[in-house]
């Protein structure tokens, strides 16, 4: 049964005033190009300048249309201005509630005349009274009551077109962004403006940016547009597990990472944390659950729900396979490099905070004992170096880059010793696994000779790595003190 809306909500109108001009306006949305790039006009509303006159069944009215003693607050007219035909409001004198003009559907039972799904925000064309002006929208809550929208924007004295994005619109007084496709009212205000006002209207519509969205095939859009659900077990990423990157099937923006999802028997996808701003929660229209959205273009996705106690996160994101798409994980490429450069233990300090780094091993290399102690290696006599081995992922960082790193944490003009370390097994070298990175670490040398710098490090080829006592390894890590020889200076 379809419920009945009142056409006499201007009635309403002082109340949304007093609410109105207690907010702050936080930001405005314009663009004075007449096309901008990626700007697509949706359904128009109205087109002002169209010489076949009105294009929607709105009329346009003063709300409220108020004379009193023949003291007209407001008047409405057809004009020209700058050759375009436009809808032209003026307020004579201050109103109660400010309100100059607003369009009210003809057939306010007839859901869909005005259908936002499709589009990412309005747009108006139009100049007036330079300063803040407020745009807002009626729209049907999922209770059959009218839902008030605002959103901020500034008006100047020349033409322009204004985009104000759906997700914009903020509602009073509960603080929900605007979703439901039901839009049948919408009006403009100068707030806090006690004065004559003028607003010319050329064309209202809805607007989308090309560029954000692909192309959806029905079901797609049946689930993302029109909030449907897919069957449950049905999902391809109900029991998907890679590694990598979850994205959203309409923008491409990151939504969760697969860090973030577990197994929870529901038949949907389910994470228990969104990657950090990416996803919107609001109430659904059944009045029950929490719907979560797309930050970024509002695309359906699916809905949320707390205090289940399924991870220690208490959170569940149940997300329709439909709604996403999935970017695996970059096959990790590794490598190995060796360096020695004093004490390992800042060695490696240095080296575990470095982009790129998987893991470091301390140990021992460089001379003729098996199975070295650190008992042995400091006698000075086993001809080892104490040294850290760094695996590392080639797609993030570089041998030329962990070499540099070497060099820049530690002092290479001194020879068999590093601070108070004194002893050939505190000797600064780099010992290569092959001829590329010999030939980097050669390059480095010469390029530090020729910065003036007396370079005391040893080029060796490498042999057997020899890690050392557990009680060595993580050693700064362990014990959350600092490195006593070891600090970092930028050189290169």
């Amino acid at each position: 049964m379809k419920t009945k809306y009142p056409d006499k909500l201007w009635v309403l109108m002082p109340v949304f005033f007093f609410l109105i001009v207690g907010v702050g306006f936080c930001g405005l949305l314009f663009n004075d190009r007449a096309s901008p790039a990626g700007f697509s006009p949706g359904q128009i509303i109205d087109d002002f300048d169209n010489a076949e006159g009105y294009k929607s069944n709105l009329i346009w009215t003063l709300m409220p249309e108020q004379t009193k003693a023949n003291n007209i607050t407001a008047q409405k007219e057809f004009v020209q201005n700058d050759g375009r035909s436009c809808l032209y409001i003026r307020r004579l004198m201050p109103s109660k509630n400010n309100w100059i003009i607003v369009g009210t559907k003809t057939t306010p039972d007839n859901p869909g005349d005005l259908n936002t799904a499709f589009n990412d925000g309005i747009y108006l064309r139009a100049k007036g009274t330079t300063g803040a002006w407020t745009l807002g929208l009626w729209i049907r809550s999922a209770q059959g009551l009218a839902q008030f929208y605002q959103a901020p924007f500034e008006l100047k004295n020349q033409w322009r077109e204004i985009r104000l994005p759906f997700r914009m619109l903020r509602s009073l007084p509960v603080d929900n962004t605007a979703n439901s496709r039901e839009l049948f009212r919408i009006g403009t205000m100068a707030p806090g403006q006690r004065r004559p006002a003028e607003i010319f209207l050329d064309q209202i519509g809805f607007y989308r940016e090309q560029k954000m969205y692909k192309e959806l095939t029905p079901e797609e859009e049946r689930i993302i547009v029109h909030k449907g659900t897919e069957r449950p077990f049905s999902g391809k990423y109900d029991n998907h597990y890679e590694k990598g990157i979850y994205t959203c099937k309409r923008c491409g923006a990151q939504l969760f990472e697969s860090s973030s999802k577990f197994k929870s028997g529901c038949g949907w996808p389910s994470f228990d944390e969104q990657i950090r701003d990416a996803v919107k929660w609001q109430p659904d229209t059944d009045g029950v659950r929490t719907e979560i959205i797309c930050n970024n273009c509002q695309a359906h996705l699916g809905h949320v729900f707390l205090g289940e106690g399924l991870t220690p996160k208490n959170t569940r994101y149940c997300v329709n396979s439909v709604s996403m798409d999935f970017i695996p994980a970059p096959k990790q490429q590794t490598a190995k490099a060796i360096f020695a450069s004093g004490c390992f233990w800042g060695t490696e300090y240095y080296f575990q905070r470095a982009p790129g780094v998987i893991s470091t091993t301390v140990g021992y290399t460089g001379g003729h004992v098996d199975n070295p102690t650190y008992k042995q290696v400091c006698t000075d006599t086993t001809g080892h170096a104490e040294a850290v081995e760094v695996l590392y992922d080639t797609l993030i960082t570089s041998y030329e880059q962990l070499a540099k790193l070497f060099f820049e944490t530690h002092d290479f003009t001194q020879l068999n010793r590093q601070g108070p370390d004194i002893g050939k097994q505190y000797r600064s070298a780099i010992f290569y696994l092959d001829d590329e990175q010999k030939q980097i670490a050669e390059q480095l040398i010469q390029t530090l000779k020729k910065k003036g710098y007396d370079v005391k490090t040893k080029i060796e080829k490498a042999n057997k790595f020899w890690p050392a006592e557990q009680y060595h390894q993580d050693y700064y890590e362990k014990t959350g003190k600092l490195p006593y020889c070891h600090t970092y200076r930028q050189i290169f």
